[in-house]
C-alpha cells in the first residue's frame, strides 16, 4: 500500500468497510481551486440534485431507501445517480451512480462511486465492485480547494472518448480525464457565473 492509499485504508476502517484494494486497482488523487466561493456553496451545490445538475448540464437525482423517494438534497445512506441521458425507451438512464457513506458538512463528502457501464466489462457472472471516493474541502486564499481521492477504480482497458484518435487506455486514466472536463471546468464556469453575479459590496 502506498503513501496516497494509507489514508483512504485508514478512513474506510474507521468507517468500518472492507479495504480491498486489488493490485490492477486505480487510485485517482486531484486537487482543483474554486475561487470566490466557500466550502459550503461547493459541499450544498454537490449534494443538492437541482444544482449539480445545473453545474453539469446533465439531470442529477438523490434517493432516499427509508422513504422510497427522490429527495432535493441528499444524506447519509442516500443514493446518487448522475449523468442522466434519455434510454431508448424515453426514460432517463443514469451514467453513474453511488451511495452517501458519511458526510462533515461543508468539509467531506465520502460515497460509492460507479461507472454504468463498468458491469459490460466485466467476466460473464461477474459484477465490478464499487469503488470509493473521497471529497476534501477546505477554505483556500480567496476561495475553496477540493481535493479528490478515488480508490479502486477497475483497470481494464476503456475508450477515452476525449482522446481523437480513439485510442486505448486504461479505465482508471478514463475517469481521471472526465473529473476534469465533466465536473471541474463545468463547475468552475458555474461558480463563476454566481460570483459574477454578486451585487458589489
Amino acid at each position: 500500500m502506498n503513501r496516497m492509499q494509507r489514508p483512504a485504508a485508514l478512513l474506510l476502517f474507521c468507517l468500518g468497510l472492507a479495504w480491498a484494494l486489488p493490485a490492477a486497482a486505480g487510485t485517482l488523487d486531484q486537487t482543483i481551486q474554486f475561487p470566490g466561493v466557500e466550502p459550503q456553496a461547493v459541499y450544498d451545490a454537490y449534494l443538492t440534485a437541482k444544482s449539480h445538475a445545473a453545474m453539469t448540464g446533465f439531470p442529477a437525482a438523490f434517493y432516499r431507501p427509508s422513504t422510497k423517494t427522490e429527495v432535493a438534497m441528499a444524506g447519509e445512506g442516500d443514493e446518487f445517480r448522475g449523468f442522466g441521458v434519455p434510454g431508448k425507451d424515453g426514460k432517463l438512464q443514469y451514467l453513474i451512480g453511488g451511495r452517501i457513506l458519511h458526510l462533515v458538512p461543508g468539509r467531506e463528502i465520502v460515497m460509492t462511486w460507479r461507472a454504468a457501464m463498468w458491469d459490460e466489462h466485466a467476466q460473464p457472472g461477474e459484477t465490478t465492485p464499487d469503488c470509493i471516493l473521497i471529497l476534501t474541502l477546505k477554505k483556500s486564499y480567496g476561495g475553496t480547494e477540493l481535493q479528490l481521492v478515488q480508490v479502486n477504480v477497475p483497470e481494464y482497458p476503456g475508450l477515452d472518448a476525449s482522446a481523437a484518435s480513439g485510442q486505448y487506455v486504461s479505465e482508471a486514466s478514463a475517469v481521471n480525464t472526465n473529473w476534469y472536463f465533466r465536473y471541474w471546468a463545468p463547475m468552475q464556469k458555474y461558480f463563476q457565473a454566481q460570483v459574477a453575479a454578486k451585487p458589489a459590496s
